[in-house]
């Protein structure tokens, strides 16, 4: 295949490096969205540099923005280098400006920068040509793939004496998603309620899928499948219901049961539970929230289910036995979000869940689904007793709280509750 193109808002950017990986392919990956251009180029498979016309992304204003050099010597070398036909990073080495090894991890944290805001991209389009700029394959310095692909997660702090290095467990965790080195784990009780409907008599189609419908872990990965069906390349399902009403319900089934011989329980089950109750429940009332406000009940709802994912995908790739039980928790907190909106992104989910999974506790970033990432916001809270009313509005300006009854909602909370108790 001599290219690739299409819109970044069907296939996902770690699903297009790892296509360039498999393929050994070389040349330029061009990224556009809303007048920014970056160019990632790869040789031979392996990411070996990245440009960016974004502002603060351009070599010189980043060199200049640390200190490293001021602007008049950057227009000059600039100039330079145009004249000579030589690549910019050589004539700051030629002018003895830098030593190559601190232009090196400039440079490569200049790329890191860069890479980990275009994963964030939930729109744009993507164009692989095989044209590999001599200047990209010859210049003086080139990037390791290994220390971009870690910058797709935030890094923490230095740890502390005798834990594990923050930067050493993301960087691992960065390269197994992008990878898709792991399975999300299946409680026993659930895997245990589809063995009963699968052995009953009659029709059991509607359980099964009820399950799934419930179930956090089940419902990511059929959409995942589904979404990666070649058979309907343009059609992204946000929901269950959508790949029920797209799909026939016997190969939704097969999938179903495909999933669940191939997972691997949780490491820590109690845990994932709580999770997955916590999950369920913030499901229920962001649905009920969008019916008050006349917002997609099941888009809500589905985004309110997949809202924690990151927690689960974290709890099972941590190896446990080599992180300090206290550090653990840290961990989870900190970069189950980041950690979530690379696996969506990974599987090809729908933006809308990208949206609610990365930004659910900081709805004004929100780029694309304001409303629906302040309804799981907003049901998140109500479960976990934050704030009040005055907050709520606050934090959630999109949303007309006049519409919403409140008290009904602080009613049902305990019945809700109960129901995902009695799920998982």
């Amino acid at each position: 295949m001599s290219a690739l193109n299409g819109s970044l808002s069907t296939t996902s950017l770690p699903e297009i490096l790892r296509l360039c990986s498999v393929q050994q392919k070389t040349g330029t990956l061009s990224l556009i969205q809303a007048g920014i251009n970056k160019k990632l180029y790869f040789d031979k498979g392996k990411l070996i540099y990245i440009t960016s016309n974004k502002p603060g992304e351009r070599v010189g204003e980043y060199l200049i923005q640390r200190g490293d050099l001021t602007r008049s010597w950057a227009g000059f070398l600039l100039k330079d280098s145009k004249r000579n036909g030589v690549a910019f990073t050589r004539s700051l080495l030629q002018k003895n400006i830098f030593d190559k090894d601190k232009l090196q991890k400039a440079l490569s944290d200049l790329a890191n920068q860069a890479l980990a805001d275009v994963m964030n991209w939930t729109s744009g389009e993507y164009d692989f040509t095989n044209l590999l700029p001599k200047q990209a394959l010859e210049g003086p310095i080139q990037i390791s793939e290994e220390d971009a692909l870690q910058m797709v997660l935030k890094k923490d702090k230095d740890a502390a004496p005798g834990e594990t290095s923050a930067d050493e467990i993301l960087r691992d965790l960065a390269r197994k998603i992008v990878a898709d080195d792991f399975t999300l784990p299946l409680l026993a009780t659930t895997a245990s309620k589809l063995e009963q409907c699968w052995e009953e008599d009659g029709d059991s189609t509607a359980k099964i899928l009820d399950l799934v419908h419930k179930d956090q872990v089940l419902s990511a990965n059929l959409l995942r499948v589904v979404n990666a069906s070649v058979a309907h390349p343009t059609q992204q399902c946000v929901t269950v219901k959508q790949a029920m009403e797209a799909y026939p319900h016997e190969r939704l089934i097969g999938i179903i049961l495909a999933q669940a011989a191939n997972a691997h329980p949780p490491k820590q089950p109690d845990t994932v539970a709580l999770l997955m109750q916590h999950a369920l429940s913030c499901a229920c009332v962001c649905e009920q929230v969008a019916a008050q406000l006349g917002v997609n009940e099941e888009e809500a709802y589905t985004c309110g289910l997949l809202h924690n994912i990151g927690k689960l995908l974290l709890l099972q790739l941590l190896a446990v036995g080599n992180i300090p039980e206290k550090q653990l928790p840290k961990l989870v907190q900190d970069f189950h979000q980041n950690s979530g909106a690379l696996l969506s992104r990974r599987w090809n989910l729908s933006p809308l869940l990208h949206d609610c999974i990365k930004n659910y506790s900081a709805p004004e970033k929100a780029k694309e689904s304001q409303i629906n990432v302040e309804i799981v916001c907003l049901s998140h809270n109500l479960l976990q007793n934050r704030g009040d009313q005055e907050s709520y509005r606050q934090q959630c300006p999109t949303i007309d709280f006049e519409r919403l009854d409140m008290e009904s909602l602080y009613d049902n909370l305990e019945l809700i509750d109960e129901l995902a108790t009695a799920t998982f």
